[in-house]
């Protein structure tokens, strides 16, 4: 199992609010209108997902292979910025205020720049700055081959991706004290993410029995897996196929 530290709460709550976004991405093509016209008009789930999982490949390809790109896109940007107000300086008419305007919102740009980098950096892990953004990756590919194998039973796939990993990292970032051995999981964040998942599923009317299986499932894929992103929409998808779930959303 990929060993991973605990980043700290509030890192964890934009990296899952990120992943949140990412989840309600797969959903699209289960969503009510507009998006559903979209998908009901030759455009499967399956194709959807085949486009993400490509442009999500390249995307990782680029990262491995120039893992400096996005500091080099900065610095280009910046650069061609910065000439083209010098230009425009030389153009208009010369004035000290203007001048002085120009480079003083050429400094906060950049410091904005600057700041949202050290950001990123501070979210991204360790192994995404050497293998790339396969968390990303790994998800688009779980939710892909669960579409193929069990069709519609996917959303469960996806509604536990985008519920029960999110609240076992936050959760055992804020109140986690109680580590499960050799796993990164707290015992906090397992139960949080169990109840979570339970929660949502008795929203939806399954049958008590049914919800507790799949939140186990679920939960038990977030700690146990190598790659929780591929595993757990897999694993939840074909139990809730094997069990002949009632179709949600």
């Amino acid at each position: 199992m990929i060993k991973r530290s605990t980043p700290e709460p509030k890192i964890a709550i934009y990296r899952k609010l990120l992943h949140v976004t990412f989840c309600l991405g797969l959903l699209l093509p289960y969503l009510p209108l507009p998006f559903s016209v979209f998908f009901k008009n030759g455009f499967s789930p399956s194709v959807y997902y085949s486009i993400l999982a490509a442009i999500a490949t390249t995307i990782n390809a680029i990262q491995i292979k120039r893992p400096l790109i996005r500091i080099e896109l900065k610095n280009i940007l910046q650069e061609k910025r910065r000439k083209l107000i010098e230009d425009l300086l030389k153009i208009l008419p010369a004035d000290e205020s203007l001048v002085s305007k120009s480079l003083e919102y050429e400094e906060k740009i950049r410091k904005l720049e600057d700041h949202f980098n050290d950001y990123i950096d501070r979210m991204e892990r360790s192994y995404e700055r050497i293998g790339g953004y396969i968390g990303v990756t790994h998800g688009i590919i779980g939710v892909l081959i669960s579409n193929i194998l069990f069709e519609n039973y996917v959303i469960y796939g996806i509604l536990a991706l985008m519920i029960v990993d999110p609240a076992a990292a936050v959760f055992g970032a804020t109140i986690g004290r109680h580590a499960i051995p050799k796993t990164d999981g707290t015992m906090e964040g397992s139960i949080a993410a169990f109840i979570s998942f339970f929660s949502i599923l008795i929203f939806f009317k399954l049958n008590l029995l049914s919800a507790i299986t799949l939140s186990l499932v679920a939960t038990l894929a977030e700690l146990l897996s190598i790659e929780d992103n591929l595993v757990i929409p897999l694993a939840t998808s074909a139990v809730a196929y094997v069990l002949q779930l009632p179709f949600i959303l």
